[in-house]
C-alpha cells in the first residue's frame, strides 16, 4: 500500500507528514493487500481564524479498481485525521466483503462441471 499525504493551507510539524502516513499505515495494516493507494489531504478551510475548519480527505484506490472516497471535518486536526481513518477503514472492509460475495455468485457451481448422475448400484 503506497501512503501520500498533501496538506493545503495547513502547516504541520517538523515530520507531520511521515507521521500521518505512519498511522495510516498501522490502521490499514490488516487490509493493505486490498489497498493499492491511499490519498490522505489535509486542510484548513479558515486558515488561522479558527472555528471548525480542519478537514481530512482520505482516497483509497482499491487493488481490484474501487475506490473509497471520505471526509471529516472537526476542529482539531487529530480527530479530522482519526474519525477518516476509522470510516475509511470500514467502508474498504465493507467493499472487500461486497466486491468478494459477488465474486462467489458470479462463480459456476462447482457441481454442475461435472454432469453427476444418480448411478444404478
Amino acid at each position: 500500500m503506497n501512503v501520500t499525504v498533501e496538506t493545503h493551507h495547513l502547516s504541520l510539524p517538523r515530520h507531520g507528514n511521515q507521521s500521518i502516513a505512519k498511522r495510516a499505515q498501522a490502521v490499514f495494516s490488516r487490509l493493505s493487500t486490498r489497498i493499492s493507494h491511499l490519498n490522505v489531504t489535509l486542510k484548513d478551510v479558515n486558515g488561522p481564524r479558527g472555528g471548525k475548519d480542519k478537514i481530512c480527505i482520505v482516497r483509497a484506490q482499491l487493488a481490484d479498481g474501487g475506490q473509497i472516497l471520505v471526509v471529516d471535518r472537526s476542529t482539531r486536526l487529530r480527530n479530522a485525521v482519526g474519525g477518516c481513518f476509522k470510516r475509511a477503514k470500514l467502508l474498504v472492509s465493507k467493499e472487500v466483503k461486497r466486491r468478494q460475495r459477488q465474486r462467489l455468485r458470479q462463480r459456476p457451481d462447482s457441481l454442475d462441471e461435472f454432469d453427476l448422475q444418480p448411478s444404478a448400484i
